[in-house]
């Protein structure tokens, strides 16, 4: 049984209702049976939801093409995604512009139809909510990975319900006070790129030193790529090795511990290796391409990342910094399809500089003289981007509880 914690004292002309006695949850097809095969209607994948409440796309379709298998719905209804991950990624939209006024969807989706009660922004807004939303997933049953939100959680959930001028007035001052919040975040994420530029234009003068010597990257040292111990034997990742994927890499410089680990049974049973302390991974493969990483404890890697190992003549962090002053190129240099792919001999083809380990030492003070500052300027730009979807969901809080509008405003509608 899934418990809700809902205020006890609402404002005056306030009450709560289940949101099963307040809208139509999955609607009936019935009201478009009779219409002929070839009618127009909407197409709108969970892939055309998106994250923040909008519909990017819709496909037109003819109604023999969806008229099975699929969720029905109508311009004014809600769509909740209903299955991980989409549920907690937040993907959710009221259907509008709908080709003749009418759309269907995958399975993916709940439909909730608004009924006299209640407009569809009241209910947008209800199932944005953050205790909607936890609710909602501590509801869900189904296999991992695929779990679902449960129906007859949605169908019991208690929203506060105000007369219908009411929640127009309440919705307006949301949507009032979130596009403040919108224009805030835009301009936090201004300043969170104009971050990363700043970091390369560091590099790219840190670099430039016209005079230097360069030999090959596969010249000065020894590099490997990793090893993919068989999954097919489960005993393999019961060890104490960490085994890193290039998903792991991130950038960091004291990479020490990882997701999974290996055995030593499965170092010696594949092409799995032990990289030493101080080696600089990149990763090769897919989405994660060119993300570099130092590891501070000795660790092993599956095949998607290349090892630059060090030596006496190099300061991990300064072939670190290089890596990451040559990383756009390195990408461009991609192959393969829809994701990029480098590969070991790219790597050891780059041009590396013959610099001294006091000049390596020295320039690795520079770099990280400066960043230290971009960094904490990135500290606060990320607090307050966290902060601002904390007030998102302070303003629903208080939007339903009847602290954003006084009454005397809504008594005036």
């Amino acid at each position: 049984m899934h418990q809700q914690t809902q205020t006890k004292q609402l404002p005056k002309g306030w009450k709560e209702e289940k949101l099963g006695n307040v809208c139509i949850i999955n609607p009936s097809k019935a009201e478009v049976k009779n219409l002929d095969e070839n009618f127009e209607v909407s197409f709108i994948p969970m892939a055309y939801v998106s994250e923040d409440g909008r519909i990017i796309s819709m496909d037109k379709r003819h109604l023999k093409e969806v008229n099975k298998g699929f969720t029905f719905f109508k311009n004014g209804d809600v769509l909740l995604a209903k299955i991980t991950p989409c549920f907690e990624n937040g993907k959710k939209a009221i259907a509008e512009g709908l080709t003749n006024g009418i759309g269907f969807g995958t399975t993916e989706f709940y439909v909730l139809r608004p009924q006299e009660k209640v407009i569809s922004k009241w209910l947008y807004y209800t199932v944005s909510r953050e205790d909607f939303r936890a609710l909602a997933k501590r509801s869900m049953g189904g296999a991992v990975g695929q779990q679902r939100v449960s129906k007859t959680m949605i169908e019991n959930f208690e929203v506060p319900i105000i007369s219908i001028p009411g929640q127009h007035l309440i919705v307006s001052a949301i949507e009032t006070q979130f596009t403040r919040l919108d224009e805030a975040v835009k301009s936090l994420k201004i300043v969170k790129k104009k971050i990363e530029i700043y970091r390369k234009v560091v590099l790219k003068a840190t670099f430039s030193g016209d005079s230097w010597e360069y030999s090959k990257i596969g010249k000065i040292f020894k590099t490997s790529s990793g090893g993919t111990p068989s999954r097919a034997n489960k005993s393999y990742y019961t060890g104490d090795t960490p085994w890193l994927k290039s998903g792991e890499l991130m950038d960091k410089t004291n990479i020490e511990n990882s997701e999974e680990h290996i055995s030593k049974e499965a170092l010696e049973k594949s092409s799995a290796k032990i990289f030493p302390i101080d080696t600089t991974l990149i990763a090769m493969y897919g989405a994660t391409t060119g993300k570099i990483g130092i590891i501070k404890k000795e660790c092993s890697t599956n095949q998607a990342i290349c090892g630059i190992f060090p030596n006496q003549e190099s300061i991990s962090k300064f072939i670190f910094y290089y890596l990451l002053f040559k990383r756009e190129r390195i990408v461009n240099q991609s192959r393969g399809g829809a994701q990029p792919n480098i590969n070991q001999e790219i790597i050891k083809n780059l041009d590396f500089p013959l610099l001294s380990k006091n000049i390596q030492q020295k320039i690795v003070q520079e770099i990280e003289s400066k960043f230290s500052v971009i960094d904490k300027v990135e500290e606060i730009v990320n607090q307050s981007l966290i902060k601002a979807e904390g007030l998102r969901k302070s303003i629903l809080k208080s939007a339903f509880e009847g602290k954003l509008i006084t009454e005397k405003e809504i008594a005036s509608k």
